[in-house]
């Protein structure tokens, strides 16, 4: 092979071990410290969400204490307990969703910080 086309081939080479360092170069510290951030967030989101989810239990064990101790027929009696289990169900639901919408807002933090 002549000096010419070796050098032809080796200079593209040779540019890109120059320029890749520049360009895949990451701020590791930076990158983990969004990371730390973001999982601080979902930590602390979990954990409103479980003291709203036992404050709800509690509500509604305070309601069903309070209704039984007044009398009732057989008929309330169902209703209260068909209200309180829509009630509970609802409140799941009201979890559940803003669960979902907590992991979508940082899910699309750590996408814009990645863009």
């Amino acid at each position: 092979m002549k000096v010419t086309k070796v050098a032809i081939l080796a200079l593209p080479f040779a540019g890109f071990l120059l320029t890749a360092p520049i360009a895949f170069a990451h701020d590791w510290e930076g990158h983990e410290a969004v990371h730390e951030e973001l999982n601080a967030e979902h930590g602390a989101g979990h954990e409103d969400l479980n003291a709203q989810h036992d404050a709800t239990h509690e509500a509604l064990d305070a309601a069903h204490e309070e209704a039984h101790e007044h009398y009732m027929t057989p008929r309330q009696h169902r209703r209260l307990h068909r209200q309180l289990r829509q009630a509970h169900e609802n409140a799941h639901e009201n979890l559940n969703a803003e669960h979902e919408n907590l992991h979508q807002g940082l899910n699309a933090e750590h996408e814009e910080y990645h863009e």
